[in-house]
């Protein structure tokens, strides 16, 4: 798809880092699968895997947990 933020790149398969952040809690997710814009480098992640990242991060944040950083696609399965 066309970069929808530099409008001259494609997008391409690749992974990306996410960082979230709730309450006292930071959450980084690393090798996450997303579309990546070979001109500017913007990232797109799909709806499942940000509901996935979402899903994970609740229970992370209900956990008590300060600081946390996982691998995406172990902490997916």
């Amino acid at each position: 798809m066309k970069c929808l933020i530099c409008k001259n790149g494609e997008t391409k398969h690749g992974f990306t880092t996410i960082t979230l952040e709730k309450k006292d809690s930071t959450i980084i997710f690393k090798n996450v699968p997303a579309m990546v814009c070979d001109n500017c480098g913007e990232k797109y992640v799909d709806g499942a895997v940000t509901k996935n990242l979402l899903s994970k991060a609740k229970d992370i944040v209900n956990s008590g947990v300060e600081v946390d950083i996982r691998n995406y696609n172990l902490s997916a399965a």
